[in-house]
């Protein structure tokens, strides 16, 4: 079956010409996942599958003349409103697998989006089960051949980035030797978040920002510093699911004061909103109660004028003939004559 892969934009000549899928173990949890690895410039990318719910085929057009603004062009004109001829074209085309019209047709709606990852996670998971230890390259290369030969992919990536996360020993003139510095990671992780928190993705940021800051009435506003803080811990969320579960639970933990004061106005935000729920339904329930005593003395009116038309006793009538009388003065024996 054939897929659509969304890489990275080309740098150089021959940019992303040889492309590898490879499996490596998830640096958090250990799990085999695969990633995109592509020679020029040396690279692993993360893959995330895209997938519509209902299922659909994927128009690729090779057409260089046309613009974004055409392909969302909604007046008639554009490839938006197809012709009744074309969808006949496409569906052909997906029987015969043949190119249409410049472009061709996958089967599948699946997209897979490859993004950029720094390959130093790659070695926090294994440095952390020698954290104790100084050692060369050679042996921790080693310790990651043992759980998959993959790696051998990315070595040229690996080493360098050694230097970013470990603190070095020069044991020779010839041998380095390395131990995690959990300080450094830290720093290096931290000047991170500002980036991720501005260049969060449209969807995340509504899901994850704006719809659980959202004021309870339309005349409030939400504290900008809210919005940053809330922003910031989707980031600090996002790196800390890169690392082991220690080492995220420590990085995490540096955020504690900030995340605080957000759970904190979370928790008056929630008690608001249950309190103005709570009035919406008091409301609701008397002007539901006002409208049901309505009903019910306009029914009661009825019945009784149409008990008057057919000469038989009222309600009202009825419910006074039950009413003990015994010992009470008739009305009359208070105009007699004195």
């Amino acid at each position: 079956m054939s897929r659509l892969f969304i890489l990275p934009a080309e740098k150089g000549e021959g940019g992303n010409s040889a492309c590898k899928i490879i499996s490596l173990p998830h640096p958090s949890t250990g799990v085999p996942t695969r990633y995109l690895v592509t020679r020029s410039p040396l690279a692993v990318h993360e893959l995330t599958i895209i997938d519509h719910p209902a299922p659909h085929s994927t128009l690729i057009s090779h057409d260089d003349d046309q613009s974004l603004s055409d392909c969302l062009d909604d007046d008639g004109g554009g490839p938006v409103a197809a012709t009744a001829a074309t969808a006949a074209a496409a569906h052909e085309s997906l029987q015969t697998g043949r190119d249409m019209a410049g472009g061709s047709i996958i089967s599948s709606s699946q997209v897979c989006v490859a993004t950029p990852m720094a390959a130093f996670f790659f070695l926090v998971r294994v440095l952390v089960q020698h954290e104790s230890q100084y050692r060369p390259w050679e042996d921790i290369f080693d310790w990651l051949q043992l759980e998959t030969p993959a790696y051998r992919h990315i070595a040229a990536l690996l080493e360098p980035e050694l230097a970013k996360i470990t603190d070095s020993v020069e044991v020779t003139e010839s041998m380095q030797c390395y131990r995690l510095s959990r300080d450094k990671l830290f720093r290096l992780l931290s000047g991170r978040i500002t980036r991720i928190a501005n260049n969060l993705p449209a969807i995340v940021r509504q899901t994850h920002v704006t719809n659980k800051l959202a004021p309870v009435r339309f005349d409030e506003t939400t504290p900008d510093e809210m919005y940053e803080l809330a922003k910031r811990q989707v980031a600090i969320t996002i790196l800390s699911g890169y690392l082991p579960s220690s080492v995220a639970a420590e990085f995490m933990c540096g955020f504690a004061s900030e995340k605080k004061v957000l759970d904190d106005f979370m928790s008056q935000l929630k008690e608001a909103r249950a309190q103005e729920m709570m009035k919406q339904m008091m409301v609701a329930g008397v002007v539901g109660n006002r409208g049901k005593n309505k009903f019910e003395d306009e029914d009661e009116a009825l019945k009784n004028k149409k008990a008057a038309k057919n000469g038989m006793a009222s309600n009202g009538v009825k419910k006074l003939k039950k009413v003990d009388t015994s010992g009470t003065r008739k009305l009359t024996s208070f105009f007699g004559k004195k």
